[in-house]
């Protein structure tokens, strides 16, 4: 389908999103040609959001293949989510101890808000908090390299969690919310730290899924 998007990072979302919903990707390849081709760009800005998309192991490049989705294997998930808790603790311990500015609480509550308003009754909902809530604290993280680790990590869980809600959605949804609850409450009451280590307190849980 042909979209407006031009930036390289746009279209690492848009990506991005394709794989964590399962779609639009048929085959499990990314080919340059006919992704070119969908966003209307050269081949340039398709290769950088690849390479990003292979730093967070979204994909992984093979030679002589070319890129191809980088499936999600039941022994390797409790590792996979482990990895991010241990990033989602790092981010704790490298956070400032000063309170939390506002900015970032209200950026949480208007998430939560959002998961109010909208009932997470398919993926592509559920997704979009799940997104959000990525991209709104690695904005808290201030390290430019453990921010870019975090996300990478992250974005693994949140494909695992996605494989579970399309099984059991209530569980997940209702994890989801326990997260967000806690980690605005963590950051309205104390530091970026607090919000942190609630977070990998709660996501730790996902190692053994809740059907």
């Amino acid at each position: 389908m042909s979209t407006q998007v031009k930036s390289s990072a746009a279209i690492a979302e848009a990506l991005r999103t394709d794989i964590c919903l399962n779609r639009n990707i048929a085959d499990g390849m990314l080919h340059e040609v006919a992704l070119a081709q969908r966003f209307g760009v050269s081949r340039t800005p398709i290769r950088q959001a690849l390479q990003r998309l292979a730093y967070e192991r979204m994909i992984a490049v093979k030679s002589g293949v070319g890129s191809v989705v980088t499936p999600l294997d039941a022994p390797m998930r409790a590792d996979d989510i482990r990895a991010a808790v241990v990033i989602i603790e790092a981010a704790a311990k490298c956070a400032p101890p000063s309170p939390a500015p506002t900015a970032h609480f209200m950026s949480l509550a208007g998430i939560m808000g959002m998961m109010d308003l909208a009932p997470l009754n398919n993926a592509e909902a559920f997704f979009d908090i799940r997104a959000r809530l990525l991209n709104a604290l690695s904005e808290m993280i201030e390290n430019p390299i453990l921010s870019d680790a975090f996300r990478a990590a992250y974005w693994r869980l949140i494909r695992w969690s996605l494989r579970d809600f399309d099984t059991a959605p209530e569980p997940q949804i209702v994890h989801l919310r326990a997260v967000l609850q806690a980690a605005a409450r963590a950051m309205q009451s104390g530091t970026i730290a607090a919000c942190f280590e609630e977070l990998a307190r709660l996501e730790s849980q996902l190692v053994e899924p809740r059907i």
